[in-house]
């Protein structure tokens, strides 16, 4: 297997790469992203998805990230990489990483009618990366595989939320750039909103809430869901909390809403 290195910050390649890892427009443009780390790389190495690219640090990666990189080049037909410490960690999230990122393209956005009666979850333009990977690793995890942006929301496959997501973009059917308008016309289940606002007390309400095709409307730390979308919904939900804590964040409240709605398909209570 040929290796490349690249010891130029002029090199055009390495020059895109520094634009996919530091701007979310570069992400959508090129429809690539990048993917750190050893997890991520053994996810994508087993997927469909993919890899034009395997990137390797010449001089910090650890044997374990050598040995994969070679797998996953080779598994993908991908080009093997080699760059110098100071050039990897102008691509890399993380401060001390173990070595290994990959090239990933973009998968071709779903077309509206394999979400439109589907579990799914709406971020109502979550701006935060972090807490982007997070309510898509959580939805996941909680049985619901749909996720759905609203065109203010971050991009969801920049490397930031790939990261912070662990795979679980694998796992899911993204489409981004969704307005409360579609989700309204296509949608053919129950629209329900997390608010702290209002609404109803979550832990009150009836197993029932859960039956049917179920979308969750989840908001921005601050504003919350906006009016456009509370316009949409067909009920609120609030979680009760105690007093001496102002407000949850949005990956915790989305936590707690998907997972209920699991408990209650589950079996939930007897009666509540």
């Amino acid at each position: 297997m040929t290796e490349m290195l690249i010891e130029s910050e002029a090199n055009a390649r390495f020059k895109r790469w520094r634009r996919l890892a530091g701007e979310s427009r570069a992400v959508k443009k090129e429809g690539a992203t990048l993917l750190e780390g050893i997890h991520l790389t053994q996810v994508a190495r087993d997927s469909e998805a993919a890899i034009p690219a395997v990137i390797l640090d010449a001089e910090r990666a650890t044997a374990e990230a050598r040995a994969l990189a070679r797998e996953t080049a080779g598994r993908k037909g991908a080009r093997l990489f080699l760059l110098p410490p100071a050039l990897y960690d102008q691509l890399s999230p993380v401060e001390h990483g173990v070595g290994v990122m990959c090239e990933m393209t973009l998968p071709k956005a779903p077309s509206s009618e394999l979400w439109a009666d589907r579990d799914l979850l709406y971020l109502d333009g979550v701006q935060d990366a972090g807490n982007a990977g997070t309510l898509i690793r959580t939805a996941v995890a909680a049985g619901v595989r749909v996720i759905l942006a609203s065109p203010t929301a971050v991009n969801l496959w920049t490397p930031k939320v790939m990261r912070a997501a662990m795979g679980a973009h694998f796992g899911a059917v993204i489409a981004e750039g969704v307005t409360a308008d579609t989700l309204a016309r296509v949608y053919r289940g129950t629209v329900l909103a997390a608010d702290a606002r209002g609404g109803e007390d979550l832990f009150l309400a009836s197993d029932s809430y859960a039956e049917g095709a179920v979308a969750w409307i989840m908001g921005a730390e601050g504003p919350g869901v906006s009016a456009a979308a509370l316009a949409v919904t067909h009920r609120r939900f609030y979680i009760p909390i105690e007093a001496a804590c102002e407000s949850l964040n949005v990956a915790a409240a989305a936590a707690v809403c998907l997972f209920d709605m699991r408990r209650c398909r589950l079996g939930g209570t007897e009666s509540r």
